[in-house]
């Protein structure tokens, strides 16, 4: 558990670190600070009201940046970098807060290997595919893609390092592409990638889709 420091023993210990709390009330100036979001709300413990005990070093921060003459805003700004360290400070301190973030690492890297097992999110480069040609022979899906034929265009190259001499390219039209009724792989340039061309310039950008197999 954190350890607490009482409200009198946090004033007392503060002042002698050179705190100034002025001629008010130093409670009236906790309450100020706590207002402000500068140091967290009392725990009461046994009838006495308590802070955290790196409240102190808190005050004392402050009285520094005060020095200095940081404004009320930039002191915030200060205040809330100071409070993100302490939030990691006391998972990595704390037995138990170890032991939960343990657990919830173990359960997502668990979770994440599963997953991926059932290729809910795949890792890497994705996995070939098998289809089965017409002479029962496998053929392998070595890469595949969308891509689109500019308007007004007849012509376009795909960059795809997989290509060879040899690959079959496939390529189907997702989009009307009229006035052009025809289309083709013009060329294969190997390990670059390939052109498609068509018999008449497109209306529209329009997407199709490709696919290569050894």
């Amino acid at each position: 558990m954190e350890r607490l420091i009482a409200t009198d023993d946090l004033i007392k210990e503060a002042e002698k670190m050179g705190v100034k709390f002025g001629k008010g009330d130093p409670y009236n100036r906790i309450r100020y600070y706590t207002k402000m979001g500068w140091l967290p709300h009392m725990v009461r413990k046994e009838g006495k009201g308590n802070f955290p005990n790196w409240a102190l070093d808190r005050l004392v921060m402050i009285e520094r940046l005060k020095d200095k003459n940081f404004s009320n805003e930039d002191i915030t700004k200060k205040i809330e970098e100071s409070n993100r360290f302490i939030s990691v400070k006391n998972v990595l301190w704390f037995p138990e807060s170890r032991i939960r973030l343990v657990t919830y690492i173990s359960f997502a890297l668990l979770l994440f290997i599963v997953s991926s097992e059932l290729n809910v999110f795949p890792i890497g480069i994705s996995k070939k595919l098998l289809t089965q040609s017409k002479s029962g022979i496998s053929n392998q899906i070595l890469s595949s893609g969308n891509s689109f034929m500019p308007a007004g265009s007849v012509k376009i190259f795909v960059k795809e390092p997989e290509t060879t001499v040899t690959s079959k390219i496939y390529i189907t039209f997702n989009q009307n592409f009229t006035p052009a009724t025809r289309y083709w792989v013009s060329d294969k340039i190997p390990f670059k990638g390939f052109y498609v061309e068509l018999d008449a310039p497109t209306v529209n950008n329009t997407e199709f889709s490709w696919w290569i197999t050894n």
